[in-house]
């Protein structure tokens, strides 16, 4: 059986055009992957850290916040009750940190921080300057920093992988 030229393929001689050269890099985008692979270890090391650090004030009796968070509970708290919170952030820090059971601890640590805005709601006047929502004072702004906490918390309990890789992402 032969084949008719007019149903070959036409053959060609020239050449694929050459690739683009490499775009020239400074010395950010050398440096970012690097820190990227780390950043995450970084982020959880430092929203635990936070937390322990926060919790061990409450614990020893020198939070500048515990005044604040008795003031907003909708029940009269006996002078346990901040040293047990205290107890739960120093819990919540370590569990962060440590990596393990990451399912269960983003609902545990989303209700604590999402607990905190119930100062914007129960006592508005102590976190809105002239009951403008828009005007936080230093106790507003305290507690709306918790957004980034909790987007912080999303991030590192959430990453794919295993926990038990350590506090670096996998290349």
């Amino acid at each position: 059986m032969t084949v008719s030229p007019e149903l070959s393929p036409p053959v060609t001689t020239t050449a694929p055009p050459p690739p683009p050269p490499p775009p020239r890099t400074g010395a950010f985008d050398r440096l970012a992957p690097r820190l990227h692979r780390y950043g995450l270890g970084m982020l959880r090391a430092g929203l635990g850290g936070v937390f322990v650090w926060f919790g061990v004030l409450k614990v020893i009796g020198l939070s500048p916040a515990a005044a604040l968070v008795v003031a907003v509970l909708p029940f009269p708290a006996g002078g346990w009750f901040v040293p047990a919170l205290g107890w739960a952030e120093i819990a919540l820090g370590v569990w962060l940190m440590s990596g393990r059971a990451r399912a269960a601890a983003l609902p545990v640590l989303t209700a604590h921080l999402c607990g905190t805005f119930a100062v914007l709601v129960l006592t508005p006047a102590v976190a809105f300057a002239h009951s403008n929502p828009l005007l936080l004072t230093l106790v507003g702004e305290f507690v709306v920093k918790n957004v980034v906490l909790l987007a912080g918390a999303v991030v590192v309990l959430t990453r794919p992988g295993r926990p038990e890789a350590g506090f670096t992402e996998a290349p």
